[in-house]
């Protein structure tokens, strides 16, 4: 008798990890500011069954929930795309920050970080701000808008985002900036 259930018990089995699968390929991350005055929405887009979190869309919304623009990072080849590690709203409500890793591994040194201005509705590279790249993905927020983070050589350092230096990166000629207005998606390259 035991045997009559075992292929009916084997597709059950199957049928529950592809039910699981799928899910977990859906599943997206919502995050609400503390002032409920904006919305973000992370989106698993990666192409691969079971490395769908590996690339990721960006969506901001407003505190009635419209869509202020996508940011697409996904790639064709589910190697050159990024996904987002971390992602946190400061205390003030007025900045979203959230860090990328390759969906290839490339350049697994470098962690790029960037984060929304709600005031301005632009989104940036926290690495324009320093002369070299942000290597950790764990990044910490103090009150009310400072990010905490470690760049190369092992070095801590800071930005208040309210009171933004000069820029110093490489990139000083064409920072990453980008307008998230009229609901539009963007497909982001190299972040």
């Amino acid at each position: 008798m035991t045997r009559r259930f075992l292929p009916v018990l084997a597709l059950l089995l199957v049928l529950g990890t592809v039910a699981l699968l799928a899910e977990s390929r859906t599943k997206s991350y919502s995050y609400l500011a503390p002032d409920r005055g904006g919305r973000v929405v992370v989106v698993p887009v990666g192409k691969e069954a079971g490395r769908s979190d590996y690339e990721s869309r960006v969506e901001f919304r407003s505190g009635d929930d419209h869509l202020l623009c996508a940011l697409d990072y996904s790639s064709e080849d589910a190697e050159h795309g990024f996904g987002v590690v971390k992602a946190e709203w400061t205390a003030d409500s007025q900045y979203f920050v959230f860090s990328l890793t390759s969906s290839g591994g490339h350049q697994a040194w470098h962690a790029p970080t960037q984060f929304y201005s709600r005031r301005e509705g632009i989104v940036r590279s926290l690495d324009d701000y320093f002369e070299s790249g942000i290597t950790s993905a764990h990044f910490r927020l103090l009150a009310p808008n400072t990010v905490k983070t470690e760049i190369r050589d092992d070095k801590s350092a800071s930005l208040k985002l309210d009171t933004l230096p000069t820029l110093r990166s490489w990139r000083q000629a064409k920072p990453f900036i980008v307008e998230c207005k009229g609901g539009r998606s963007i497909k982001v390259d190299q972040p």
